[in-house]
């Protein structure tokens, strides 16, 4: 539990530079734009690249064992022995979602975030839409997505969905483990705060989505 719990807290560093900052740019947005703006379909989606994936997948490892050796051990041996991109994309698709869209990626994270640092896992399908339909609006507007490379939106979408697995199998295991849970939320909290910029255990979540 310890190393799962490091590589939650860690989560943001994951990613690269920029693709943090792109994540941050698009949450303030989120918080600002209103339900009726316009959605850029062009600044969410991205055509997925297998040879971008792997890269991700190898620099996501890379980026976690300069702060944690031994959870970026633990994460290359997944990744060896499942394509965890791949499999949450199957669960996305029966409920209308698309892992090679930036806003749905975001959701499911977002959503597993926000459940989990309550130490759950019940989420809805009409959560992640919800914030689906938040962070659409939100990446139509935040500056730099609409001119945003395939790769950095791959990277972007895919460090997102291997967190939001990470988030919500750690919190399985504290369920049957309960003195984990305590450092398990405040492990997915840290992590959300890298990666966003907030606090997710204040936030409230409705039809509109985070607020």
């Amino acid at each position: 539990m310890g190393m799962l719990t490091n590589s939650l807290s860690q989560g943001a560093l994951i990613q690269s530079e920029e693709a943090r900052a792109g994540s941050q740019r698009a949450f303030r947005s989120a918080v600002r734009v209103p339900r009726g703006a316009a959605v850029n379909r062009a600044a969410i989606t991205y055509r997925p690249n297998t040879a971008v994936r792997q890269r991700n997948m190898q620099q996501f490892v890379a980026r976690l064992r300069r702060v944690d050796p031994a959870g970026a051990a633990d994460l290359q041996r997944t990744f060896a022995r499942r394509d965890l991109v791949a499999e949450i994309g199957g669960a996305m698709r029966p409920v209308g979602l698309n892992p090679d869209n930036v806003a749905d990626a975001m959701a499911m994270y977002l959503v597993a975030a926000y459940y989990g640092v309550r130490g759950s896992v019940d989420s809805k399908p009409s959560d992640y839409r919800a914030v689906s339909a938040q962070m659409a609006r939100a990446i139509s507007t935040a500056p730099g997505f609409a001119n945003a490379s395939d790769a950095l939106k791959q990277e972007i979408a895919e460090s997102m969905l291997v967190q939001a697995l990470l988030v919500d199998q750690a919190v399985q295991a504290a369920q049957r483990q309960p003195s984990a849970m305590p450092s398990i939320k405040a492990a997915i909290a840290k992590g959300a705060r890298g990666a966003f910029g907030f606090d997710v255990a204040k936030m409230r979540l409705g039809p509109n989505g985070l607020s």
